[in-house]
């Protein structure tokens, strides 16, 4: 395959479907190489994503690991569009002005907004601002900072600064991991640029996919309590008592066929 992340990506997806299986048996079915597959299971391995011994490969559970931008941009892409595309059609409007954290989900938010006018958006999402570059409907603030490889984003001190200028309508924030405690993160610079987002805009919107919800083991970064979100938008609809308790705590969630 063309890189690491998507022979990563490959394995991920055929151990998805088969939780314990060979070495042998996934070097055959990804074509790779002994070494290349060698290599590629002991960042899985170190990521704590993977176990290895006696030539078998077995799933763990998923734990606080952070994977990069380029990579998580790849997964679970049917679900980060469902998001953007109900973001869209039932929050967004005309006029309005946000902030979009550096998620890779948000990263596929502009395919969405072609009917919205007069957006204002002001990020640090490297890749949201590429997908966005053509669009003459928006106009786009990227704040300064420094550039982590493999992050798509800008970070530090400097771009928390230039967050700081503004005070938009909606901050629009993803999170790694989400239960009843609140939402969590793994990386403790993303969660600066996020809370100085959802500190200085009038309203917070809170993306997260449905493999999110309750993971056993939670990201170790409190982000914020749920109640911090006017409104969660995920792709599926949550369990029952996941639904009532953040009715109870008077947040909205929006998911494929809510009313």
């Amino acid at each position: 395959m063309s890189n690491r992340d998507d022979r990563v990506l490959s394995i991920l997806k055929i151990l998805d479907e088969h939780p314990r299986i060979s070495v042998k048996r996934l070097i055959e079915l990804t074509g790779e190489s002994t070494s290349t597959m060698r290599r590629d299971l002991i960042i899985l391995e170190e990521a704590g994503k993977v176990r290895r011994s006696f030539g078998m490969v077995t799933v763990l559970d998923d734990t606080n690991v952070e994977f990069t931008s380029p990579f998580r941009y790849r997964t679970c892409v049917e679900e980060k569009k469902t998001i953007c595309r109900l973001l869209a059609k039932e929050v967004l409007k005309d006029n309005l002005a946000m902030f979009i954290d550096p998620s890779t989900t948000a990263a596929y938010l502009p395919e969405y907004l072609p009917d919205l006018n007069n957006l204002r958006i002001i990020t640090n999402n490297l890749r949201l601002t590429t997908n966005a570059n053509k669009m003459d409907n928006l106009s786009l603030f990227v704040v300064g900072g420094t550039l982590r490889p493999n992050s798509d984003s800008l970070l530090g001190s400097h771009a928390i600064q230039d967050i700081g200028m503004f005070r938009p309508q909606l901050a629009i924030v993803s999170c790694n991991t989400i239960d009843y405690t609140g939402a969590y993160v793994t990386d403790m610079e993303q969660a600066e640029i996020k809370w100085q987002m959802m500190k200085n805009a009038r309203e917070s919107i809170l993306l997260v996919d449905h493999t999110k919800f309750h993971s056993e083991y939670s990201d170790y970064i409190h982000l914020a309590d749920l109640s911090s979100w006017s409104t969660i938008i995920t792709d599926a609809r949550p369990k029952n008592a996941s639904l009532l308790k953040m009715k109870q705590l008077g947040v909205k969630v929006i998911y494929p066929g809510f009313k």
